[in-house]
C-alpha cells in the first residue's frame, strides 16, 4: 500500500501564519524594562480607566446609584490611552499595514518602497498632530459636559499622543532603513 505524501514547496512564500508567528516571536523577545515615556503615561492613563471604571460598576450595580462623571472620563481616558499607545505601536512597529506589495518586490525595491511609505505615514501623523494642537486650543475654554475641566485636557493629551507618534514612527523607519532589507529564509533557500 503506497503512502500518501504531501507536497513540500520550500520555495514558498511564508504564509498568515508564518508571518504571524514570526511577529509574535519578536514580541516575545522585547528586552524587560524597554519602557519609554509613552509605555509610563499609557500604563498610569489605563490604571486610572480601570479604577474609574470599577467604579461606575460598582456605584450602579452594587449602590444602585450611579456616579454622574465616571461615565464621561472613562470615554476621556480611553481616547487619550487609544492616542498614546499609538506611539508605543509606532516604536515597536507594530502598527497595522497592508504588506502585499512589499512581499512581492525583490529586497532591493522592497527596502525603498517601505520608506516611501514610512514618509507618508510619518506627515499624516505631523498632519495630524498639527491639526489636533488647533483642535486643543479652540476647545481650551470649551468645559466637559459634568466635570468642570477644559475639554482642551483631553485633545492636548491626544496632541502628544500624535506628536510622539510622528517622532517614534520616524526613528523606526530610520533604523529599520539602516538595517537594510533581510532577505527571507523562503529568498535565501532559493538563491
Amino acid at each position: 500500500m503506497a503512502e500518501k505524501q504531501t507536497p513540500t514547496n520550500d520555495d514558498a512564500t511564508p504564509g498568515f501564519e508564518e508571518l504571524l508567528h514570526q511577529q509574535e516571536d519578536a514580541e516575545l523577545h522585547e528586552p524587560p524594562g524597554d519602557w519609554r515615556i509613552e509605555d509610563w503615561v499609557v500604563f498610569a492613563i489605563f490604571w486610572a480607566l480601570a479604577g474609574v471604571v470599577f467604579l461606575q460598576f460598582f456605584t450602579r450595580y452594587v449602590l444602585n446609584d450611579s456616579i454622574a462623571w465616571t461615565e464621561e472620563i472613562a470615554r476621556y481616558l480611553l481616547i487619550c490611552v487609544t492616542f498614546v499607545g499609538a506611539a508605543m505601536a509606532a516604536r515597536k512597529g507594530s502598527h497595522i499595514a497592508l504588506e502585499l506589495a512589499l512581499y512581492v518586490l525583490p529586497p532591493g525595491p522592497r527596502r525603498w518602497l517601505r520608506i516611501v511609505l514610512s514618509m507618508v505615514a510619518v506627515m499624516f501623523f505631523a498632519v495630524a498632530a498639527w491639526l489636533c494642537f488647533g483642535i486643543a486650543e479652540a476647545m481650551w475654554y470649551q468645559p466637559m459636559v459634568v466635570v468642570d475641566l477644559p475639554l482642551g485636557l483631553v485633545y492636548y493629551v491626544a496632541f502628544f499622543g500624535l506628536a510622539l507618534t510622528t517622532i517614534r514612527f520616524a526613528w523606526y523607519a530610520v533604523m529599520q532603513f539602516r538595517a537594510g532589507e533581510q532577505p527571507r529564509e523562503s529568498e535565501g533557500a532559493r538563491s
